[in-house]
C-alpha cells in the first residue's frame, strides 16, 4: 500500500496547518515520490517543530545493513508495539509526512491499475510517521586507515522514516485493503509531542473519513519512478 505519494505544493503552505522551522533546502514539487528518496518530514527537535529532509524507508538504529529500510517503507498501526524496529520510534520519534495525495494499485485480471487519492478540497494532508537515525558501520577501507572518527561525519549518518498504515475506509477499500494514517490537523501537535500515552496515540491511528477524500484513475506513467512531473496527476 502507498508505495508512492506526491507533494507538489509549496512547502510553506504547511504553515497554514502547523507552525514549523524550515530546514529544507529549495524543494521542487514532487509528483511521484518513491522509497529511498529524500523528502520533507516534520519532526520534534527539542521544543521546536522542524521540517527537514529524510529518506523514505526506516532503518532501525540496530541494523547492520541499510538495505533493511526497503522492508520498512510502512508500518502497520496494529502491531507497532510488537515490532522491535518501531517500538523506540513510536515512543519518542514520531513525525508528520506532508503530502497532497498518494497512489494505490488495484489488482485486476488484466494487471494492476493505478489510482490517486487526495483530499476532497485538494488541500494538503499529513501522514502519521516514525523516524530513526542510523549510523553506517565503518567500511573496510576506513578500518584499514584507522579513522573511526569518520563515523561522526554527516555522510555516515542516515535519517529515515516510515509511514503508518491502517485498514482502509469504505472508498479506499474498493481499491486496496490498507491506507496511510492521515491525521487531522488538530492532532498534529499531539502526535509530535505527546509522551507516555500509547493508548491515546493509538487512538489516532484510524481510517480517514471517506467522505472527505476523492480518488481517480491515473496514467500508467506513475509506474516508472523516473516520471515525476504534472503528467502523473492526469486522469488515465
Amino acid at each position: 500500500m502507498c508505495g508512492r505519494y506526491s507533494f507538489a505544493q509549496d512547502l510553506i503552505r504547511l504553515d497554514e496547518l502547523i507552525d514549523f522551522v524550515c530546514r529544507v533546502p529549495a524543494f521542487m514539487p514532487r509528483y511521484n515520490i518513491a522509497p529511498r528518496q529524500q523528502v520533507p518530514v516534520i519532526v520534534r527537535d527539542g521544543y521546536l517543530t522542524v521540517a527537514k529532509l529524510m529518506r523514505w524507508g526506516l532503518i532501525p538504529s540496530f541494523a547492520k545493513d541499510e538495505n533493511i529500510g526497503d522492508e520498512h517503507i510502512y508500518a502497520w498501526a496494529e502491531t507497532l508495539a510488537e515490532k522491535s524496529s518501531f517500538q523506540k520510534p513510536f515512543a519518542s520519534q514520531r513525525c508528520l509526512v506532508p503530502a497532497d495525495g498518494y497512489y494505490e494499485w488495484q489488482t485486476t485480471p488484466h494487471g494492476k491499475t493505478p489510482f490517486r487519492f487526495t483530499m476532497k478540497d485538494g488541500g494538503l494532508m499529513c501522514f502519521a510517521g516514525l523516524w530513526e537515525r542510523w549510523v553506517r558501520p565503518p567500511q573496510a577501507r576506513e578500518r584499514l586507515m584507522g579513522r573511526p572518527g569518520n563515523l561522526l561525519q554527516p555522510g555516515h549518518i542516515i535519517e529515515t522514516f516510515t509511514i503508518i498504515t491502517t485498514r482502509s475506509n469504505a472508498m479506499v477499500a474498493e481499491i486496496h485493503d490498507r491506507m496511510p494514517v492521515i491525521l487531522q490537523p488538530e492532532h498534529y501537535g499531539w502526535w509530535l509531542y505527546e509522551e507516555g500515552k500509547d493508548e491515546h496515540l493509538k487512538g489516532l491511528l484510524h481510517p480517514y473519513p471517506a467522505e472527505d477524500m476523492k480518488c481517480y484513475r491515473v496514467s500508467d506513467l506513475i509506474n516508472d519512478v523516473t516520471n515525476d512531473g504534472p503528467e502523473c496527476f492526469r486522469p488515465g
